[in-house]
């Protein structure tokens, strides 16, 4: 009897785990549910109860009871994994918690175990008939080869689960020491929170792919290939930071068919995309960023833009208001002047996911601002503000945190002394040249130190900043100052300002550089105020005919995402490579040679020579 449930009650543990699989979902029933549980682990453990009960814990019983742990633990793990799977509760999303990710792991674990629980009670079954029809030796050798196979079941879960975590996880471990393929602290504080599912899409060459399309410039497409590695790299890390952000790369010049949704783009571009809150404003759906890193300097800031860009394409939605009640290039008196509007610059901001609308007379302005807004752009004003208009735009900023952005015209009426003065500043109307055969025109590419323009690329492009007056410092503006002024841009040492109109350089006007762009902040700004100003000493720039130029469309959106995002992004460490240069003095390079030339090669003779005297000794003694 005992012989005949030895053979029989592995295969009821056996079939009576999966069993349990497949009727599980049939009981629904909580009272007839636990009844079902409790005869399945009885069956279960029916065979490891006997054993232990009948014959006592053996040791040639080893392997029946570890394959019983796995036959247990496949059940147990499922039943926890039903556990989980929890009703939906009012508050709580199950998505965005760790609990998919737990029944994930634990459904890997139920089919492990059970898998190798089916093949160690096969295995031992098989040997148990083969050992007893075998001599003694061969029993032995069976037994060692039996238990090698059941050796490797047993560690097939710890290499799996190895594998799983590997694979899930992606752990790195950076062996620089600057950390330069890892992630700064700032970063990963950063990027943690984002619960919107972003896309990063990089645009660069495989390695094999270097040569590029026949009419590409193989040059560039191998210094891509260069830089590749360390982008991969950087973006893994990203991505193992948060599950929302997916990371995928493309060849540009060899696969065209996926460039559809991307427009026009070529390699070395760094797409962040992230789905709309609502995309009833706008024709785009996603509100997306560009990065651009073609060489190795460019990765050196490439970790502080990407996760500037991940901030500014996950933020939510804000609301701007164009004012158009004082002449500005948003009102309609400008609408039939193509080259004056502002088009471009309304879309860039539709694109990255804020809602423009209007602000005028129809809607209340100025004796009260919408309550909805965000913040104000106001673009080359003609008519002077009222008091009213005044009042209203400083008390947004000091006492509600808004942000105001001002581009002046230098031909208006309105020199917003009323601000400026208050920042020590005041604001000069004569135009800016730079190249007496183009007056009026200047490239601005000074650029003082500023969280808002550090994150502008190819800054040595400069900004088209023409027909605008300039800032510069007022000795008798009253004190103390309600205002803090940081500049942004400067228009550089190569223009000069043409006092009396005439297009050239006159003995009493010399180079030298001005104030273009600055940022204002109440000298109140405590706790947890955040209300700014950017203004402009020029609009031209940012009108539907000069916004195409490079740098400007990226100037013109920093000084809108730039006021909304977190501060702290700017401190995001640079990954420079600081290579330590070492100088032999004339001795110290002649020891060098020495060394080289005479004493390792003498040192290595000396001791394959004693080697071959100890063999061949040895080799005699024996003889």
């Amino acid at each position: 009897m005992l012989l005949s449930a030895d053979r029989v009650l592995p295969f009821v543990s056996l079939v009576s785990l999966f069993a349990y699989f497949l009727f599980d979902g049939m009981v629904v029933d909580p009272k007839r549910k636990i009844i079902f549980l409790g005869v399945v682990f009885l069956f279960l453990a029916s065979d490891t109860i006997v054993r232990a009960f009948s014959k006592g814990i053996r040791k040639e019983d080893q392997n029946r009871y570890i394959a019983a742990v796995f036959g247990i633990a496949a059940f147990l793990l499922s039943v926890l994994r039903d556990f989980l799977d929890l009703k939906p509760v009012a508050g709580f999303n199950e998505e965005v918690s760790a609990i998919p990710k737990i029944r994930e792991f634990l459904l890997l674990c139920v089919v492990l175990f059970s898998l190798v629980f089916l093949l160690q009670i096969i295995l031992l079954e098989i040997g148990k008939s083969s050992l007893e029809a075998q001599s003694n030796l061969a029993k032995s050798k069976s037994s060692l080869l039996q238990n090698a196979v059941l050796g490797f079941l047993f560690v097939l879960p710890v290499l799996v689960a190895v594998n799983y975590f590997a694979i899930k996880r992606n752990y790195n471990f950076d062996l620089s020491s600057q950390g330069k393929f890892s992630l700064s602290q700032i970063s990963r504080n950063l990027i943690k929170p984002i619960s919107q599912d972003v896309t990063i899409t990089a645009f660069y060459p495989r390695p094999l792919e270097a040569d590029g399309p026949a009419n590409g410039d193989k040059l560039t497409a191998f210094a891509l290939t260069r830089v590749r590695p360390d982008i991969e790299i950087l973006l893994d890390q990203i991505k193992a930071e948060n599950s929302h952000i997916t990371v995928q790369f493309i060849n540009a010049d060899v696969e065209i068919d996926l460039l559809k949704e991307f427009g026009q783009v070529s390699n070395g571009t760094i797409f962040v995309r992230s789905k709309k809150q609502s995309a009833l404003t706008s024709l785009t759906p996603f509100a997306e960023e560009r990065v651009i890193a073609k060489e190795p300097k460019d990765l050196e800031d490439l970790e502080r833009k990407l996760v500037g860009a991940l901030l500014n394409v996950t933020t939510e939605q804000k609301k701007v208001y164009f004012t158009v009640a004082n002449g500005e290039r948003y009102g309609i008196s400008f609408r039939a002047l193509p080259n004056e509007q502002v088009n471009r610059f309304v879309s860039s901001l539709q694109f990255l996911n804020f809602k423009v609308a209007e602000l005028g007379f129809g809607q209340g302005w100025p004796s009260k601002l919408p309550e909805d807004a965000d913040m104000l752009v106001i673009l080359g004003p003609t008519v002077p503000f009222s008091k009213e208009a005044r009042e209203e735009l400083s008390k947004f900023v000091l006492e509600k945190n808004g942000k105001i952005l001002i581009t002046m015209e230098p031909k208006g009426s309105e020199d917003f002394s009323w601000l400026l003065q208050s920042a020590g500043l005041k604001f000069k109307s004569a135009p800016m040249i730079e190249r007496e055969d183009k007056p009026g025109f200047i490239v601005a590419k000074r650029f003082p130190e500023n969280r808002l323009t550090d994150l502008l690329q190819k800054k040595d492009m400069g900004i088209l900043f023409p027909y605008s007056g300039y800032l510069e410092t007022e000795p008798n503006a009253p004190t103390p100052f309600q205002w803090k002024s940081e500049t942004l841009l400067e228009s550089g040492y190569e223009a000069y300002q043409d006092e009396n109109n005439n297009g050239k350089m006159d003995p009493n006007e010399k180079k030298e550089s001005k104030i273009l762009s600055v940022v204002l902040s109440p000298m109140s700004l405590t706790g947890e105020k955040s209300g700014k100003i950017i203004l402009h000493a020029g609009t031209s720039w940012i009108t539907d005919q000069f916004i195409p130029y490079v740098m400007n469309s990226q100037f013109s959106t920093v000084s809108i995402t730039g006021l909304f995002q977190d501060n702290i992004v700017a401190e995001i460490p640079l990954k420079k490579e600081e290579v330590d240069t070492i100088t032999l003095s004339d001795n110290q390079k002649l020891v060098a040679w020495v060394i080289g030339v005479f004493l390792f090669p003498g040192f290595i003779l000396a001791v394959g020579s004693y080697f071959v005297y100890v063999r061949r000794k040895h080799s005699m003694l024996e003889v």
